[in-house]
């Protein structure tokens, strides 16, 4: 079955949070997750890019441990 991704562009990071301005859950929610898979040509560009979005989560969110910063970003990428 094939996910709905027609709202995923919707749900965007708060840059100040990093929660979803849709639904408030931790950014990449799953529609966001949904919908960078779709948009996003290939699992290496894919993986670029979240790790770009790390390096700009990791600024607003300091007091995370990087570890737990890579699984939100980067790890589902690797499927």
């Amino acid at each position: 079955m094939t996910a709905d991704v027609s709202t995923g562009a919707e749900h965007q990071p708060d840059p100040a949070t990093y929660a979803c301005s849709a639904c408030t859950l931790p950014w990449p929610c799953a529609p966001a997750r949904d919908y960078l898979i779709a948009s996003t040509p290939d699992e290496v560009q894919l993986a670029m890019r979240m790790w770009d979005e790390l390096e700009r989560a990791a600024r607003a969110l300091a007091d995370r441990h990087p570890a737990d910063l890579f699984d939100r970003f980067l790890r589902w990428t690797m499927r």
